[in-house]
């Protein structure tokens, strides 16, 4: 189907299931996030918006059906040919991406080394579980567990061209790690969304007030989180509400849990005083474009401003390689995932499954 990045085969998947064949149901899927696609991927835009009964508004609920087959039958990875028997392979990044190359490389039979310096789906593992079940990224590491080795170590540029040099092939895969600041005075102030969505829930400042900087899926989790720990919870968007990044689906259930918003405006100061007291100014945007700030300024005090205006891919490993020519004439490293401009999890399976299958395509052709 055009609309699934991974290409799923959706009238088949439905059949299998309607026969209440699971199994062959998530082996058609062929990879083992079904389950957490079934539940963070933007249906709308995916799946869902390429049925044919979408045009009735009465597309039939792809997603909820395809994690409903995952959660009765759990994916196994297992050897499935010897295609890259002697292939000897590196990932660095235990991501989605990374993990599906991963996965699709050791069921040809390659040799797989892994890295990560810190834990294997720790971008997912920042979703709240309201919207993304612990059990789901479990099933996930279950399906790896004890299949190739993972090194915890943050690979740099010395260890990547060594790798480049003695690995068939090299996969980068390490995600959206550095987060962006607000850019103003008193940002420090401010907390991380990855603090703030890493907490223990008793540690959410409950009835107090929050201020969410952003515009996203990860400003619509942090705001939902505090709002179910009894917070008064703001959300702070620079542009209309039409231009927010964030999922439709994310949005309006936001706005149904009672999550307010305040749009066409931006942060200029944070600052203490009696309480955390943040300035922001009004803008002028035209869609997703040029955004005017403008002069009228106005102050809001809160118990804590949150920072989720995202965050990007470290590209200091390549760049650094690519200066010193180390790289050079090498072309056995790949990227996906956010490191290759993907932005939801199906994009990072597809990443990770096209690029595992161009490998072994060449490998059985000689190549």
């Amino acid at each position: 189907m055009r609309f699934c990045p991974i290409g799923n085969d959706i009238p088949q998947l439905l059949r299998l299931i309607a026969q209440k064949n699971w199994e062959k149901a998530v082996s058609l899927v062929g990879h083992p996030f079904g389950e957490i696609c079934g539940y963070v991927c933007p249906r709308e835009q995916h799946c869902q918006g390429g049925c044919v009964l979408s045009r009735r508004n009465n597309a039939i609920a792809i997603g909820d059906i395809e994690r409903y087959a995952f959660s009765l039958y759990k994916y196994k990875a297992e050897r499935q040919s010897d295609a890259a028997v002697g292939c000897k392979v590196a990932v660095i990044g235990g991501g989605v991406a990374g993990l599906t190359f991963a996965v699709k490389m050791y069921e040809q039979g390659a040799d797989i080394v892994l890295y990560e310096q810190n834990e294997l789906l720790s971008t997912l593992k920042l979703i709240p579980e309201f919207r993304l079940p612990r059990s789901a990224i479990e099933s996930v590491e279950q399906a790896v567990d004890g299949k190739f080795p993972i090194v915890k170590q943050r690979v740099d540029a010395q260890k990547l061209c060594f790798l480049a040099e003695t690995c068939d092939a090299v996969f980068v895969s390490t995600g959206t790690t550095v987060e962006y600041g607000l850019g103003i005075d008193g940002e420090e102030l401010s907390t991380p969304y990855s603090v703030f969505l890493s907490r223990q829930a008793d540690a959410i400042c409950k009835g107090g007030r929050i201020a969410v900087i952003g515009g996203g899926n990860t400003a619509m989790d942090c705001a939902r989180l505090a709002k179910r720990f009894g917070a008064d919870v703001t959300v702070y968007y620079r542009r209309a509400r039409e231009d927010m990044p964030a999922f439709d689906a994310e949005v309006s259930d936001a706005e149904k849990e009672g999550v307010k918003f305040c749009f066409n405006v931006t942060p200029v100061k944070l600052q203490q005083t009696n309480d955390l007291e943040l300035v922001l100014a009004k803008t002028i945007s035209q869609g997703r474009g040029k955004l005017i700030v403008g002069d009228e300024t106005f102050s809001v005090s809160c118990d804590e401003t949150v920072s989720a205006i995202g965050a990007h891919f470290d590209n200091s490993i390549m760049e650094m390689a690519e200066k010193t020519d180390m790289l050079h004439p090498t072309n056995n490293i790949f990227m996906g995932g956010d490191a290759a401009g993907g932005k939801t999890v199906a994009q990072a399976v597809a990443d990770g499954m096209k690029t595992a299958k161009n490998i072994i395509d060449k490998l059985r052709h000689g190549r």
